[in-house]
């Protein structure tokens, strides 16, 4: 298997994953965050796609698209039967890890590539996936630092969240 096959397949691997996390977490903005996610796994998919069969290639850009909606818009008013899913911290480690190893991937063929353009295309996608990373670190922290730190109101200084 080539260098960008094995890429597209993890693509498309990193697509069927957060498609699943976004099913698992209908109906709350989780779902839409992982919907966004699986979907600019199959951008990088067909971005890889084309540059191995020699498509045209629109320019590289960065950013969520223009048409993506606020993940909180229609989130509605909290309510206290909402509860904690507990393999959230670990649902994001794991994820972590598979964009650490696209991350990976893409540098080492960045470093290998033939000609300029495969070079910038590799550079991109490393910057997506470390975008990836950043984002599900945060939710990580968010949803993970009830439980390792606790502190009373009255006493100390505490980190911002």
């Amino acid at each position: 298997m080539d260098a960008f096959q094995f890429a597209i397949d993890m693509e498309l691997d990193g697509e069927r994953y957060y498609r699943t996390q976004a099913a698992n977490n209908a109906g709350n903005p989780l779902g839409a965050v992982f919907l966004i996610l699986a979907q600019d796994e199959a951008r990088h998919a067909q971005l890889l796609k084309d540059r191995r069969d020699g498509a045209a290639q629109a320019p590289l850009s960065h950013g969520v698209p223009l048409d993506v909606r606020n993940v909180f818009v229609g989130a509605g008013d909290y309510e206290a039967h909402v509860k904690e899913l507990p393999d959230q911290p670990e649902l994001y480690l794991a994820a972590q890890a598979v964009e650490q190893q696209s991350i990976d991937l893409y540098r080492d063929l960045q470093a290998k590539a033939a000609d300029k353009e495969t070079e910038a295309l590799f550079a991109f996608l490393v910057g997506e996936e470390t975008e990836h990373l950043r984002i599900l670190t945060e939710f990580y922290h968010h949803v993970n630092r009830p439980r390792e730190w606790v502190e009373s109101a009255e006493f100390g200084v505490r980190e911002e969240y």
